[in-house]
């Protein structure tokens, strides 16, 4: 990306602005006594619905920019995609059961578990459609819009982290009203700590991205694999569900206590990944 096709800063500014304070409104508008299914997929198009707002008033069709959005996918991004959410995840449960935190707790219910159960097998591909959808919505927005922007200007880690710090932000709303509303103990605390971990997953996001020329694909596939893995082993940190490794889910999670403290360590990792180089996408 040149200097020239940088935008405004204040094109940046509102995109982050709007995002979060619609974001927000969302979280603490829907959630009072509980927490109603259509509040995260509202949120995770908020995103999208931002940057498409302001492409259009720059010129740019919807049409075009999603279509620019899921072009230059490459091979090596779709695989780590696959990989680094099994492996993280999995890792994690290993540690969890290793050190005591957590106990192995057989039939805990997944989300493609209960599609088959409610639908059958066919109503399988239009669950990971309709969700790949939700994380395209986030995705176009973070990794496909205000990431490559920032990244033209401050490198790739500056960039990545200051995506890290917005997404946790952007997140912390509403895990602080689901865990007031569903009882949890010290949800400021809880809230906190998911974000730091979001912080930490940025990292690896933004690595999936870089590997492409300019595509929030592989991204997208990576979120989804992430949200049906995490909460079925680790447990739901939104929900407070227990996972296949049962424990206290403030600590096991993947977006928890663990998830920070391994997260710290595979983030330090893709800094030195960062600065060996890799070029940077056109788009």
């Amino acid at each position: 990306m040149s200097q020239s096709t940088l935008d405004a800063p204040v094109y940046l500014g509102a995109f982050v602005t709007v995002t979060l304070l619609v974001s927000w409104t969302i979280a603490f508008g829907t959630i009072t006594d509980t927490v109603p299914a259509y509040t995260t997929p509202l949120m995770m198009l908020v995103p999208a619905v931002v940057t498409l707002a302001l492409r259009r008033i720059q010129g740019d069709s919807i049409v075009r920019t999603v279509r620019t959005s899921v072009s230059g996918t490459t091979g090596p991004a779709l695989l780590f995609a696959v990989i680094y959410p099994v492996l993280f995840i999995g890792v994690a449960a290993l540690v969890a059961l290793s050190t005591g935190l957590g106990t192995y707790q057989p039939g805990a219910n997944n989300a493609i578990s209960q599609v088959i159960d409610q639908g059958g097998v066919a109503l399988l591909p239009v669950f990971i459609v309709l969700n790949l959808g939700l994380m395209y919505g986030e995705e176009l927005g973070w990794r496909g819009y205000l990431l490559p922007q920032l990244t033209a200007r401050w490198g790739r880690v500056s960039a990545t982290a200051a995506v890290g710090v917005v997404w946790g932000l952007y997140h912390s709303a509403f895990l602080y009203t689901a865990a007031t509303v569903l009882g949890v103990a010290n949800p400021l605390v809880v809230a906190v700590v998911q974000a730091s971990a979001v912080f930490m997953v940025s990292f690896p996001f933004a690595y999936a991205y870089y590997l492409t020329d300019g595509s929030v694909l592989p991204v997208a596939i990576f979120h989804l694999l992430w949200n049906i893995l995490n909460p079925w082993i680790l447990g739901d940190i939104y929900g407070n569900v227990q996972g296949l490794v049962a424990g206290q889910i403030f600590v096991v999670n993947g977006e928890g206590v663990l998830g920070v403290v391994l997260g710290l360590v595979a983030a330090g990792g893709f800094v030195l990944l960062f600065k060996r180089g890799y070029r940077i996408p056109n788009s």
